[in-house]
């Protein structure tokens, strides 16, 4: 739709004699809003004096009471909304959010004394989504108001606000399920509100239905009356105070299956009848979850129940909605002969929808441009839970995550984690950078601090904030104080937040001393420091580094890096050093080239001295540097290829594809012969990888083997026709002639 909603149903009122239905309708400033109340007439001589995307503090909720009447068949819904604010600051206008919304009727009035206070300056701030309200007379501090509105909405088939998703049920009758989608800024579509995470409120709903149909929210029901001879009033209990984002309300025709957790919370799984069958793992990975981070945070979840609902053509994987968290529908329906990588895909997705309850629910970000408190903690969070089914899944999606950001990151494309915010455009905000980056970036902080002090850290800030909003100086203020070595966060950390790339660090060997030095990792790094070499950002890098001696053991020290260089020393005796050792560290670490060749011939020897997550790093950094012209030659990334027919674990696999994948798109462009050698240099030990493992799966074999043969039929599908010759005998044997 090019033209406005509100401007279409303008238009409706009158040509089809609508009116009584919606309410009159008046135009201000080429913008439109309904008005039921005679005192709140448009002032047509003045330009209404907030221009601001952020609405002001001056008035702020306190509490909601929602009424709403989904009318399903008819795609559309109404409402009246009562708000009870208080004036922190004098003044004698209110501005708050709505969209696509049609308001008949806005009333202001004082309390307790119930004192009507004129509107005599309603006006639709368009651009912001904005309602601005100019009264008569100053509203003064401390006055606490009631603001009523009244509404009218479509359910509009889509992915946010209050919308309308419709499937096939097991007789292929379509049916239709009204559901919510707030985050970012869109619970205005569905009421008006204060539609920013620092307005936090309690909420009270109530819900019109029909009698075959449920309907749910973030609390439990209270009541069903009927409401007429065909509908319900639904009734739940208040909320806790709360962002409108995480606001969530449904009306379906669904199934559902419940277990109490441990502390006697009720967990309940909603999904279409005919595959309320499917939902025992997710509702068993669900309790155990829900246990593990009721113990760990030693906050108890605040509310008497959890529900998880199933949602067609849900956007994203999951939203988490306090006590009422949406899905995609594959990841709540776990079936026998689901794979491997979904059913750890949708465990990791329920753990992360769960651990949210706490971050980003009780403690929530104060705008969206710190995200990452919600999402990189989150993330974070959600593998200490998966390591409780298995310790194994928890590593390798830390590692896959962690390579992924860097990925992203070495795009050029991306921005720095507290990356201001100024346009009402969020998109762009949930990419990359809040979510894997933030959750490298903690998972870093874990390292530095160690892994108690982190956690009672983590503790103290949830406590210390409780259903606050947060900036990321908050989390340094807490944390440091748990650092056992006094080290101040607030400065450790400021170059990680306003930078979009990561460090490289460079370590030269020079007998029982090793020089290292640190610059930013981006492609075009040479024309920087040509430019301007001065403007180079510094990062503190908590910098761990092993020294293996003749035994094959490693003696493991750490050092704070805040400087452009510096010295270790070592062991005359050291074979080899081995940076980020550990791989906790958000940065790669390149070699002189003797380091890089004693580590090849360490990995063709006996790999397994390093760790999975060790050997990918290294592949990893190896083959970014190739690519980006850090090291000229292919020699050592190929080195280090050489040992992958002995290799049998996912995360170096997975490294090296996408490596070799950007060493692809290298060549394309630049038609350089190193590019093309990465690639068949790969194919090489793929392939023969591959023919080793066999073309099939073999009964009751490791995950890890699972994954590998997939992920190397995967890859090396796509390049049968590329490079046919190389790969002949693989594409003859698994019956794959053409490039997916």
């Amino acid at each position: 739709m090019t033209m406005k909603l509100c401007s279409l149903l303008l238009i409706l009122c009158y040509n089809l004699d609508l009116k009584q239905f919606f309410g009159s309708c008046y135009i201000v400033n080429g913008s439109s809003l309904p008005s039921g109340d005679s005192s709140a007439q448009p002032a047509e001589s003045k330009e209404h004096r907030w221009n601001n995307i952020r609405l002001p503090k001056s008035i702020i909720p306190l509490e909601y009471d929602i009424f709403l009447h989904p009318n399903l068949s008819e795609w559309r819904f109404s409402g009246k909304v009562e708000i009870r604010c208080m004036v922190q600051e004098t003044t004698d206008f209110i501005v708050l959010h709505s969209k696509d919304l049609i308001i008949s009727d806005i009333t202001v009035t004082t309390l307790p004394s119930n004192r009507a206070i004129k509107i005599y300056r309603p006006l639709e701030i368009y651009t912001a989504d904005q309602i601005y309200l100019e009264v008569e007379q100053s509203l003064h501090k401390d006055t606490e108001l009631l603001l009523t509105l009244v509404f009218e909405g479509f359910l509009k088939m889509g992915i946010s606000g209050f919308y309308l998703s419709q499937y096939f049920d097991a007789n292929f009758e379509t049916r239709s399920i009204a559901s919510t989608q707030f985050e970012p800024i869109d619970a205005r579509k569905a009421f008006p509100c204060f539609d920013e995470p620092e307005f936090k409120a309690n909420f009270s709903m109530s819900i019109v239905r029909e009698r075959n149909h449920i309907s749910l929210f973030n609390m439990p029901l209270v009541q069903s009356v009927p409401y007429s001879d065909d509908l319900m009033l639904d009734t739940f209990q208040q909320t806790v105070k709360m962002s409108t984002y995480l606001v969530a309300f449904t009306v379906c025709e669904y199934a559902s299956r419940s277990k109490l957790s441990k502390s006697g919370v009720n967990i309940t799984v909603y999904s279409p009848k005919d595959l309320i069958q499917n939902v025992d793992y997710s509702l068993d990975a669900a309790v155990t979850l829900f246990d593990f981070f009721n113990s760990l945070y030693e906050i108890p979840y605040p509310l008497p129940k959890l529900d998880m609902i199933s949602i067609p053509n849900l956007e994203a994987d999951g939203m988490e909605n306090w006590g009422l968290v949406t899905y995609e529908q594959i990841h709540l329906n776990i079936v026998k002969n689901t794979s491997f990588e979904s059913k750890l895909q949708a465990t990791l997705t329920i753990s992360h929808e769960i651990a949210h309850q706490w971050f980003g629910n009780i403690v929530t970000m104060r705008w969206w441009s710190e995200l990452w408190l919600n999402e990189g903690i989150t993330s974070f969070m959600s593998y200490l839970g998966l390591e409780a089914f298995n310790q194994d899944w928890s590593m390798e999606k830390m590692f896959e995550e962690k390579i992924f950001s860097m990925r992203c990151e070495d795009s050029n494309k991306t921005r720095s984690l507290n990356h201001p915010i100024e346009a009402p455009d969020f998109s762009a905000t949930f990419d990359c950078v809040p979510y894997e980056k933030g959750a490298s970036i903690v998972r870093m902080l874990r390292s530095l601090l160690g892994e108690q002090p982190f956690l009672n850290g983590m503790k103290e800030y949830l406590k210390r904030h409780l259903y606050s909003n947060v900036e990321s100086y908050d989390l340094w203020e807490v944390l440091s104080t748990f650092s056992e070595d006094n080290v101040d966060l607030g400065f450790v950390m400021k170059t990680w937040m306003s930078e979009r790339s990561y460090p490289v660090v460079t370590v030269i060997r020079d007998g029982d001393k090793v020089h290292i030095s640190q610059e930013p990792f981006i492609s075009d790094l040479n024309q920087m420091v040509e430019d301007n070499p001065e403007s180079l950002p510094i990062w503190c890098i908590p910098f761990i580094y092993g020294c293996m001696d003749q035994n094959g053991t490693f003696s493991v020290d750490d050092l704070l890096l805040c400087e452009k260089t510096g010295v270790l020393q070592i062991s005359p005796n050291t074979t080899l050093v081995k940076g980020n050792y550990g791989d906790e560290g958000y940065y790669r670490v390149n070699y002189d080239s003797e380091s890089w060749k004693a580590i090849a011939e360490q990995l063709r020897n006996n790999h397994t001295i390093f760790t999975p997550g060790e050997r990918a790093q290294l592949l990893s950094d190896a083959l970014a540097f190739t690519s980006s012209n850090i090291l000229n030659s292919t020699s050592i990334a190929t080195e280090l290829m050489s040992y992958l027919e002995k290799e049998r674990s996912y995360l170096p696999w997975l490294s090296t594809t996408l490596g070799v994948g950007s060493s692809l798109k290298k060549y394309e462009i630049t038609k350089e012969k190193k590019y093309d050698l990465i690639v068949k240099n790969y194919l090489d030990v793929a392939s023969n990888t591959l023919a080793a493992l066999g073309c099939e799966a073999i009964k009751n074999e490791a995950e890890s083997l699972e994954r590998v043969r997939k992920l190397l039929k995967d890859d090396l599908s796509s390049w049968c026709k590329a490079y046919p010759y190389t790969i002949a005998k693989y594409c003859k044997e698994c019956g794959i002639n053409s490039r997916k």
